[in-house]
């Protein structure tokens, strides 16, 4: 198995409001962790900041029975986590409103379980195909569903960055959880919207199918973005799984 996190303030805003990390339990499991605060100036990094830090330290202390018990295992992290994040905006008038999106992929066994909140994704390339495993929690997205507006319209509309899930957004941080087997030579990239309303999906997948290293590809993915404007913070975690499914 094969990690890479990386994270680029962009060519325009003054703070990066991402951040990326990944963690490792007692048993060896593996959690990759990305979050794209928001709040601008009332600390949408603080909040990103506590979603990773407070969900990978947490995952150093648990310990792995079942799947059914991982999957409770988040949604009790994603709900104290939103707790906390809402609780620490409320006491602090300049972190007032502060939230985070937040995209995770938890790797156990030869499977591994992806959970989200707002508008970063998760995408799986597997047997050359690419698949975004994550949906948009969005307000253009809930349009799109509905039949409102196009999917080209989406991309160009003035409300996409408005998210209807995140962590500190509201009470309801329940998520969907989606369980993916694993087969030698998966990429899984996990990235924020700095990455994805700058380059398209034909533009991530040309990258992630190249024979490079994962260092290579998350760095080409980054200047990709930053050479079409770079308006936000850019972040991606890359995994690859290289040993096959039963050495991971």
């Amino acid at each position: 198995m094969q990690i890479i996190a990386k994270s680029s303030i962009g060519k325009v805003r003054a703070n990066n409001e991402d951040c990326v990390g990944y963690f490792y339990n007692h048993q060896g499991a593996l959690i990759a962790i990305l979050a794209d605060g928001i709040g601008g100036n009332r600390g949408g990094d603080v909040a990103s900041k506590m979603a990773v830090n407070l969900l990978g330290n947490a995952f150093k202390q648990y310990t792995i029975s079942s799947i059914k018990d991982v999957e409770k295992w988040i949604q009790e992290q994603f709900k104290s986590i939103n707790n906390q994040i809402v609780n620490k905006s409320e006491e602090t008038l300049s972190l007032d409103k502060m939230g985070t999106t937040i995209v995770v992929a938890l790797f156990f066994g030869n499977q591994y379980l992806v959970a989200h909140l707002g508008d970063s994704r998760c995408y799986l390339l597997h047997n050359n195909n690419m698949q975004q495993i994550t949906e948009d929690h969005s307000y253009v997205n809930m349009l799109v569903k509905k039949g409102e507006i196009s999917k080209k319209d989406a991309s160009y509309s003035s409300l996409k960055n408005i998210i209807v899930k995140g962590l500190g957004v509201s009470g309801d941080a329940n998520t969907n959880i989606t369980k993916i087997s694993l087969s030698t030579n998966d990429i899984i990239l996990l990235c924020s919207d700095g990455l994805t309303n700058m380059v398209n999906d034909s533009y991530i997948y040309e990258k992630l199918s190249k024979n490079q290293s994962i260092d290579e590809i998350a760095n080409d993915l980054i200047k990709g973005a930053n050479d079409n404007g770079g308006s936000d913070n850019i972040s991606v975690i890359i995994i690859r799984n290289s040993l096959g499914s039963d050495n991971l």
